[in-house]
């Protein structure tokens, strides 16, 4: 049996916001969604058409004059159900796939100083994404992405979401402060050795 592609529940979700372009969602989608869920273009327009073909989404062209149409997908109510179906089915767990990891398992056969620069690296790279969510957290926590101008009812969802999308942080925080931690452990341990 194929595996399910789970790209359409994410697109489903942003378009539960407001209609958007495939550029629009991938846009939205580096700027939430990527800490955590990575989208590329590759993934979105083929999965669109097949949304539009099973009645999930609807297309429309919007602007022309002065520059290119653009393509607008709005969510059905059909696309409206199947995305909340599937809010309410089990999550599958995911397999962990981490090439540093399998380095590492197989580090007895190079220096180990070779290992402990990747690990080095690790941290590095950890402590910028811990930097970046701090920052939006403290932007959620301001209140400042609440512009007045906003339609009452998109603030409306932005207030509902929040402690959702703090959620999502708060879990990529101990992610990554987890990792910081295990390589600090690990790379200890190896200067024992």
């Amino acid at each position: 049996m194929p595996r399910e592609n789970k790209t359409r529940y994410a697109l489903l979700g942003m378009l539960t916001y407001k209609p958007m372009s495939g550029y629009d969602m991938k846009k939205m989608s580096d700027h939430s969604i990527g800490h955590f869920w990575n989208e590329n273009y590759g993934n979105i327009y083929p999965v669109l058409k097949t949304m539009e073909a099973e009645g999930l989404v609807v297309m429309s062209r919007e602007g022309g004059e002065d520059s290119p149409a653009k393509k607008v997908y709005t969510i059905t109510q059909q696309g409206r159900k199947e995305f909340e179906s599937w809010l309410k089915r089990p999550a599958l767990s995911s397999k962990l796939r981490d090439e540093l990891l399998l380095q590492i398992f197989f580090g007895q056969w190079t220096d180990r100083s070779v290992i402990v620069e990747k690990l080095n690296a690790e941290d590095a790279r950890c402590a910028a994404v811990i930097e970046v969510l701090e920052g939006i957290r403290a932007h959620m926590d301001s209140g400042e992405s609440m512009d007045p101008d906003y339609p009452v009812n998109v603030r409306e969802i932005m207030i509902r979401g929040r402690p959702y999308w703090r959620s999502t942080v708060e879990f990529g925080l101990n992610y990554y402060t987890g990792i910081r931690k295990w390589c600090a452990e690990t790379i200890a341990n190896f200067k024992e050795l």
